[in-house]
């Protein structure tokens, strides 16, 4: 029987990454990957965020194809499918580290990202079993795993087990710590992944105006565009608690409506975009911290964990991270002699007092944000007019300031929706954040109101 100090299954980014690190920290370490080469995955592209490369310096080095993306916009669309605003911004300022104020994502395909990740970790040391399916998990007399069982029948034993194999995570449900996600920790997402010539991707986007793309509508939960290095994708998804019927029955014919609407056929004609593949899979979306992370001689990283991004599900970046510091305490729980439960609950210690506990901190407020607005057809159908109205007044249809008065009355029939707005989605997170800003905000609104420009506004209103 195999013997090693670390058993690592799954070489995404979170595996790869807990590899690499128990290597240089000096643990006999193995890969099992279950396709034939690492990034043979259902889901054929991904965007990396900025501090990916501010955390992980080697992603500065790597030679692969990828997309800078400066833009990002978001299209409002009508019951016709009719585009009727449209806003498009920038990275902010207000960034800390030059990658933030430079781009939002750089944008990859797996395959090659998986791939630079599985041979780093293979020159530190790591085997790499890859073509290789874990089907159950190793446990002593008191349950604690101790190793993996391949589809062959070899058994591998390892003082510590990192799973990384993904949202529908076998050694989790083995481990006892998940029997199956709850309908709102997990997200059924369709996609349909296009190709088309770079060289006419950079004549009609241009090389500096790469952007991904938010569209919403009354018909189907927000879907997106992400630009990749030779297409892009256009995707959409829905919770499995949200489900409609017509969405749980025919998820691609959503994804077909999607595709054919005016805006994004004239934006694949124009590309002479060609489609290439489908892909379905599952996404964990929590709107809690979440639990069961650890248990004796094993940690759960990545998707299998839970951890992504709980406003948009990013999660690449917590992969890594999270892979990063299982390998951590991982070596010193070896170290220690002490890799049951007890001793691997540092694990849990290190990623709540982490960038992954601070963003679950507002787990809650940001998932219902996403689910009530942009996983929430119903709504645009009374956010996108009030959106079209926003420059009305600037209207050369009549003088402006009977487009102003227009405009406001028209916000002050929508002025319930608005409020219960704020009061469903804004207020949470303000208080979340900083609860004396809320009301220093709130009390500035007041001060306002009681000025002589009050008096201006209702001189306006009147007929």
């Amino acid at each position: 029987m195999a013997k090693y100090d670390v058993v690592v299954v799954g070489a995404g980014p979170g595996g790869s990454l807990a590899a690499k690190t128990a290597c240089e920290l000096g643990l006999k370490t193995v890969v099992f990957e279950r396709g034939k080469k690492p990034g043979d995955k259902s889901s054929s592209g991904c965007g990396l965020a900025p501090r990916i490369f501010r955390d992980f310096d080697f992603t500065k080095e790597m030679d692969i194809p990828s997309l800078k993306i400066k833009y990002q916009s978001l299209h409002m669309l009508d019951e016709n499918l009719d585009e009727r605003f449209m806003m498009r911004w920038s990275p902010s300022d207000l960034g800390d580290y030059p990658e933030a104020r430079e781009f939002f994502q750089v944008d990859v395909y797996r395959r090659d990202f998986d791939r630079f990740l599985a041979g780093l970790a293979s020159e530190a040391g790591a085997e790499l079993r890859t073509g290789t399916v874990v089907v159950n998990a190793l446990k002593d007399s008191k349950g604690q795993v101790t190793g993996v069982v391949t589809e062959k029948g070899e058994k591998v034993e390892g003082d510590v087990t990192i799973a990384a194999d993904g949202a529908v995570s076998l050694l989790a449900y083995q481990a006892g710590l998940r029997e199956k996600w709850k309908p709102d920790e997990i997200t059924l997402l369709v996609d349909c992944d296009f190709q088309a010539p770079r060289e006419r991707m950079d004549e009609i986007i241009g090389p500096e105006e790469y952007g991904n793309q938010v569209f919403v509508s009354p018909l189907y939960p927000a879907p997106y565009v992400a630009m990749m290095p030779e297409g892009f994708h256009v995707g959409l998804g829905q919770w499995v608690g949200r489900f409609t019927s017509g969405f749980a029955e025919k998820p691609y014919e959503y994804l077909r409506r999607v595709i054919s609407s005016k805006p994004l056929k004239r934006f694949i004609d124009r590309l002479r975009a060609k489609p290439r593949e489908f892909h379905a899979h599952l996404l964990p979306w929590m709107p809690r911290v979440p639990t069961n992370t650890y248990g004796g001689g094993i940690m759960l990283v990545g998707d299998a964990a839970g951890f992504a991004c709980p406003l948009e599900a990013e999660g690449i970046h917590y992969a890594m991270f999270s892979g990063k510091i299982a390998a951590e305490v991982a070596a010193e729980t070896i170290s220690s002699g002490d890799t049951s439960a007890a001793g691997l609950k540092l694990y849990e210690e290190r990623w709540k007092n982490s960038i992954i506990g601070e963003e679950f901190s507002a787990a809650k407020e940001w998932a219902e944000l996403w689910a009530g607005i942009f996983f929430n057809p119903p709504q645009w159908s009374k956010i996108t007019p009030l959106a079209n109205n926003l420059m009305l007044w600037a209207s050369w249809a009549n003088p402006h300031i009977t487009n102003l008065k227009k405009q406001i009355s028209r916000y002050s029939q929508g002025l319930p929706f608005l409020m219960e707005f704020i009061k469903s989605y804004v207020q949470p997170l303000l208080r979340k954040s900083n609860v004396h800003l809320f009301r220093s905000l709130m009390k500035l609104g007041w001060m306002w109101l009681k000025t002589k420009k009050r008096k201006g506004i209702e001189l306006i209103l009147e007929e």
